[in-house]
Formats: structure tokens, C-alpha cells, sequence
């Protein structure tokens, strides 16, 4: 028996920063074909990106509800949609939207014809630092949130303030968490940053949001780019989401921000890492100071330990334990396998009942 060795070939990624939406347009080619897989809500209060985009020709496939239609049945609808418009593999995809428009476009393009190029124009501020980083695709199957996907990186990434002033406080927030995680899992320093730059963040300084997009672009940049099939350190960025997917599952039936699921799971985490006693108390107190500065409204979160914790032992990242990102100190996570199915649930309904929302 003899084996064949592929070698997996480098995939380089562009980023593109612009403070204008009308300069994303002008850096497409105009001799190449695009269909463009748009949310709706987000196309409609940027009618001068749709006929920028309509004038150089793009074929636009609108999903009414992205997070409730990121399934099998819209990514049935859009192949069939590509289909129809004759799109062959040389031709290119762009997705325009949140998280899971990004996530459903990297998906489509990942399975036509074997595969497509891509470009994405993340809208949210939490697509622009997380869901269009690292080549992650999927969509939703039953009641898991991205059960289907695969790794498929696009070739361009077009990261513009100009979608961001657009966004509600609470829809900004939701993006934020990204941010947070991202300092927490890199260093102190990072994280002191964002508590001295706080208040212009909130006030969506351009500046100030574009270079703090850009500094945790590169964190997950570099991680992603170690590991990109998350066999090790890529795992770390997945911080607070083992307890956050679980929150996402519990409240399926009235979708949550996914942000806003990430920064309970990260307190979560952060909390349970001071118990086991790998966190300082001075280091949990900082996150959790640094977390307060941002007005994030959980009321409507729905917390059921008993449906977390199902939830938690479905996600596909576990196998027979649950896997848990925690933090030996900020800027120091690591994976921890936790044996004990009745100390965890335990853990999750006191929280629970200490929890203000």
C-alpha cells in the first residue's frame, strides 16, 4: 500500500479598509461576474450600495430573516438562484450582511461547483472582527447553529465604517463582544486599552472604531493563521462560546444577538476560572469592570440551566467531556476538560440565580 500526500495550498487573504461604502464599489473588477447573497433589512437602508452594486451588473439574492433562513432551504434556493443565472467557477460570490449572511455566503461558495472564490462586506461590527475572519462557513441544521459548514477562506474582505453608524446601540454591542473576547484571550494591555478608549467607541469615532476593528482583526488573523483548522490555539477563540451556544439553543425559538450570548458566556467562563482557582480576583474584577462599560441589555435572554447545559454537551466541539476555554490569567486561556456533568450543572443555575440582567 502506498499513500498520497496533498499538501494543503496557502490561501491568502486580502483586507480592505475604507471609511466609505462607495469605495468598496469602485474596487470591483468590472469583468467579473458577482451574485451577491444580501440581507434585505441591510440592503434597504443602503439603496446607493444596491445600485453601485445593480450597475456594475451583480446578480442580488435577498434573504428576508438571515439568522432564522441560514439552513438548508435558502442554501438550496441560492444554488438554484446561481444556477439560473449561469455563475460557473470562475466567476465570484460576495456576501453582504451580519454574521449569518457571511456565514451562509462562505458556505455556498465552499460547495458550488466544488468551490467558488468569495469576497465578503460585512455590515455588523461583529461579522467585520469574527464571522467573515478565518474561513469558518455554516449554516444552522435543526436547533444547532452552524452543524453544516466548512473552512473556506475568501479571497478579499471588505471591512467599511461607513455600514457600522447604521447599527442601534444593542446591535453594535452585539459585535463588540468579539472585541472584548478578543483582548481578554491576548493580554492585559489590550484589555486596558478598550477601558481608556470606551467612551469614543460608544460615540462610534471613525477613527477610533476602525483602528480597534483593525487590532482585533489581527489578533484572530494571527491565530487563524497558526492553526487554521483549529486543531490547537484557533480553540482559544472560542472563549465564553461553549456556555454562549448553549444560551443561543435555549432561546431558539426567539434568536438572541449572538454578542450578547457570548458576553454571559464569557462571565460565565471568567467566573468559573476564578472558581476552580486559576483566575486572580483582581484579573476577574478588571473583565468585569471593562464589561460594564458597555450598556448590554440581556432582557430578553431566556437562562434555563437544564437547556444550557443539554445544549452544551450536543455542541460539536465535545466528545465525551465538555471542553471549556478558561483563563489562567488574562491573556492566558486554555482548554479544560470538565469531567464532572453534575459540578458544571450545578455551576450553570448558581450563576443563573446570581445573574442581573
Amino acid at each position: 500500500m502506498k499513500d498520497l500526500i496533498f499538501k494543503a495550498e496557502e490561501i491568502s487573504v486580502k483586507l480592505s479598509y475604507f471609511n466609505e461604502a462607495s469605495k468598496v464599489i469602485d474596487s470591483l473588477s468590472d469583468n467579473v461576474k458577482y451574485c451577491v447573497i444580501a440581507d434585505a433589512k441591510v440592503l434597504d437602508m443602503h439603496q446607493d450600495f444596491k445600485n453601485g452594486l445593480l450597475k456594475k451588473g451583480c446578480f442580488i439574492f435577498e434573504v428576508e430573516e438571515a439568522e432564522k433562513q441560514k439552513n438548508l432551504e435558502t442554501y438550496a434556493e441560492a444554488i438554484a438562484f446561481m444556477q439560473k443565472n449561469g455563475m460557473n467557477r470562475q466567476d465570484c460570490l460576495i456576501g453582504f450582511g451580519g454574521g449569518a449572511i457571511t456565514d451562509l455566503t462562505g458556505f455556498i461558495a465552499s460547495s458550488y461547483m466544488r468551490g467558488i472564490k468569495y469576497l465578503q462586506i460585512p455590515t455588523s461590527l461583529l461579522a467585520q472582527v469574527d464571522a467573515s475572519i478565518g474561513g469558518k462557513t455554516g449554516i444552522n441544521f435543526g436547533q444547532i447553529k452552524n452543524f453544516v459548514g466548512s473552512f473556506y477562506n475568501p479571497v478579499q474582505v471588505f471591512i467599511c465604517a461607513d455600514f457600522l453608524q447604521s447599527l442601534n446601540e444593542q446591535e453594535f454591542l452585539n459585535g463588540f463582544s468579539e472585541v472584548i473576547k478578543h483582548s481578554l484571550i491576548t493580554s492585559k494591555e489590550s484589555l486596558e486599552k478598550i477601558k481608556k478608549t470606551s467612551q469614543e467607541i460608544l460615540a462610534k469615532d471613525a477613527y477610533t472604531l476602525l483602528k480597534c476593528v483593525e487590532e482585533s482583526v489581527q489578533i484572530k488573523a494571527q491565530i487563524v493563521a497558526s492553526d487554521f483548522k483549529e486543531k490547537g490555539a484557533r480553540k482559544y477563540l472560542n472563549f465564553g462560546h461553549t456556555f454562549a451556544h448553549g444560551i443561543e439553543s435555549a432561546n431558539y425559538k426567539s434568536p438572541i444577538f449572538h454578542g450578547h450570548a457570548v458576553i454571559i458566556g464569557m462571565l460565565m467562563a471568567l467566573k468559573y476560572s476564578k472558581e476552580l482557582g486559576f483566575l486572580q480576583e483582581s484579573s476577574y474584577e478588571l473583565a468585569k469592570e471593562v464589561i460594564s462599560h458597555f450598556n448590554y441589555n440581556f432582557t430578553n435572554i431566556a437562562l434555563d440551566a437544564e437547556l444550557i447545559f443539554e445544549a452544551m454537551k450536543s455542541d460539536k466541539k465535545n466528545t465525551e467531556t465538555i471542553n471549556l476555554v478558561l483563563l489562567r490569567e488574562i491573556g492566558e486561556p486554555f482548554i479544560y476538560e470538565e469531567q464532572s456533568s453534575e459540578t458544571l450543572k450545578h455551576y450553570i443555575k448558581e450563576f443563573i440565580n446570581d445573574f442581573k440582567k
